[in-house]
């Protein structure tokens, strides 16, 4: 019920649907242009056509937050003691209409009950802490039978932080940081004072900062995120009355909403991932010596930082890492249920091997599309929609691919994708203006065959990517026969793709190889700026008539646009 809304159904242990309800409302995280969220209906219908048909009408309904009102007085206390008494009067009234009106668990339960009242389902209804469900998710999907969970992001109920042990027996949070202090908070800030907009704009900050030099404002970055010796990170200036005259004292004015940037601003921008990388390395250090873990799981926005997660599991600190591929607030609809399933029948949820959990759609629900727009499209159905669509990418042309399920989380996997030949030095350039019309500093992801991957990336530490967790070095004889999908600083978000996990992308891929020689393709979401990825062939069509894509391969059917 708040940003990035969504809904997930386990069944007996094992994830079958889940989606965010921006790709049904075409609604960027969910939200309004007021800035209002919205409720996850249609996220929740689709899960619901999920469900087995012999079940009693009895369904148990995690939720992704505990504010009971004890947990509420735990917040309040902390921010009371927190807060300078020149804003604190404001901020806790505000803190209290909030809770009244919205978060409650009472005022939570009667929007679930009233939003599933239509599909006769009677929900048991559970809270889930914030952090646990992102803890949760991250460790259950993981596999592993004991590891150590970080989180981090802005806010939970009343922490940024926890750290827990998983095990066969389930989850136990060992160390808590609270409110004010929030490392994820401060990225999204200073993400904001960048102009960029938060919740989605660090993926802009991580992007911007290897073209700057991190040395100029490393002192000012130090002083607004620190870190002590037990392990902790500290962001006191989150809890003063004048943050914003304190940040422009310390780093000069904020930038407008789409201005250029200059040297400034790329220094920041190199300075806060630095601090941010230094900041979660101590702290892991510090945690795994203190609780001897071997194997680490990461949740929460921050941990869809990738250049960090790529050095937290190339620096050999643990035998394996493991991100949840949605580790924002929407990835927090499967970790609740996941807590709920292994609180209630005392058994471990399974393991996700994969995210195609979203809608799919027959072929001929796809005819049915295109022949709406058969005026401005023509369309052929291909025997091998991997062979037809791996020579149009050999010849330059960029494609929009739409098969199978749609993916859960932010990232575009192979099934919602659009693709290019990374060989082309100026294809980055192409795609970013004319297709994705993003910021051209902007970098692309790698997708290639698992078993090719280490032929051109330093996999070290990492040992395979499905979901492009991690930014790795690129090998140097590889980076100029894949210049497309090779950052500033010689890295690449690669994703590795199996067989057995994603069939008819990776047999693009290898028909790809097998043509060009190199059996690697560009990979972004299919949308463009400002919009979510797409959804549905509707979804599909529109995005494809609006850009400069060249052809679309939608299931069985390869598109291209008349005249």
């Amino acid at each position: 019920m708040g940003h990035d809304a969504a809904a997930a159904l386990l069944v007996d242990g094992r994830v079958v649907a889940a989606a965010s309800e921006e790709r049904f409302s075409r609604r960027k995280h969910a939200m309004t242009l007021e800035g209002d969220t919205l409720l996850p209906r249609e996220a929740v219908a689709f899960c619901l056509s999920h469900l087995p048909e012999a079940r009693d009408g009895i369904l148990d309904v995690a939720y992704y937050c505990d504010v009971s009102p004890s947990v509420f007085a735990q917040r309040m206390d902390a921010l009371e003691r927190a807060l300078p008494t020149s804003i604190r009067s404001r901020v806790l009234e505000a803190n209290r209409i909030v809770y009244e009106e919205s978060v409650s668990n009472a005022r939570v339960a009667e929007v679930i009950e009233a939003c599933l009242e239509a599909s006769g389902v009677r929900p048991k209804l559970h809270f889930v802490p914030h952090h646990v469900a992102h803890a949760a998710s991250a460790f259950y999907s993981s596999g592993f039978s004991d590891a150590g969970i970080l989180t981090l992001d802005a806010s939970g109920e009343k922490s940024s932080s926890v750290f827990a042990l998983g095990s066969d027996q389930g989850l136990r949070v060992v160390e808590e940081t609270l409110l004010p202090h929030s490392l994820g908070g401060m990225y999204m800030l200073l993400t904001a004072f960048l102009g960029f907009s938060p919740l989605g704009g660090e993926y802009k900050v991580m992007g911007l900062a290897p073209y700057g030099d991190p040395g100029p404002f490393s002192s000012h970055m130090e002083e607004l995120i620190g870190l002590s010796d037990d392990g902790e990170y500290r962001t006191p200036a989150l809890a003063r009355d004048d943050f914003g005259a304190h940040v422009r004292e310390l780093l000069g004015p904020a930038v407008a909403r789409g201005a250029g940037l200059t040297r400034r601003e790329k220094d920041i921008a190199a300075a806060l991932q630095r601090r941010f990388e230094d900041v979660v390395m101590h702290r892991l250090a510090v945690l795994r010596d203190r609780y001897g873990v071997e194997r680490l799981c990461l949740a929460g926005g921050c941990a869809l930082n990738c250049v960090m997660a790529g050095k937290v599991a190339r620096s050999g600190m643990f035998d394996e890492v493991y991100v949840f591929p949605a580790s924002g607030d929407d990835g927090c609809s499967v970790g609740a249920a996941q807590y709920v399933y292994h609180d209630t029948h005392g058994a471990r949820p399974e393991a996700l091997p994969s995210t195609s959990l979203g809608p799919g759609y027959s072929s001929s629900e796809v005819q049915v599309a295109l022949e709406r727009h058969r005026d401005r499209l023509a369309f052929r159905r291909v025997p091998s929609i991997e062979r037809e669509a791996a020579a149009l990418l050999a010849a330059g042309r960029i494609v929009g691919w739409f098969q199978g399920r749609m993916e859960f989380g932010p990232r575009a996997l192979g099934n919602r994708s659009i693709l290019a030949d990374p060989r082309d030095a100026g294809m980055r350039e192409l795609v970013n203006a004319c297709v994705k019309r993003r910021e051209g500093f902007r970098p692309f992801a790698p997708a290639v065959p698992q078993e090719r991957a280490a032929e051109l990336f330093d996999l070290d530490g990492v040992r395979s990517s499905p979901f492009m967790q991690f930014a790795v070095p690129v090998l140097d004889g590889a980076r100029q026969r894949v210049p497309s999908v090779v950052h500033h600083d010689g890295s690449a978000r690669v994703q590795t793709v199996r067989r057995e996990q994603s069939s008819r992308f990776w047999e693009l891929l290898t028909a790809f190889g097998n043509a060009t020689g190199m059996p690697v393709l560009l990979n972004t979401s299919f949308n463009v700026r400002g919009e979510p990825i797409v959804c549905s062939p509707d979804d599909a069509l529109r995005c494809f008539l609006a850009t400069q894509l060249d052809v679309l391969a939608i299931e069985d059917f390869v598109v291209t646009k008349r005249g």
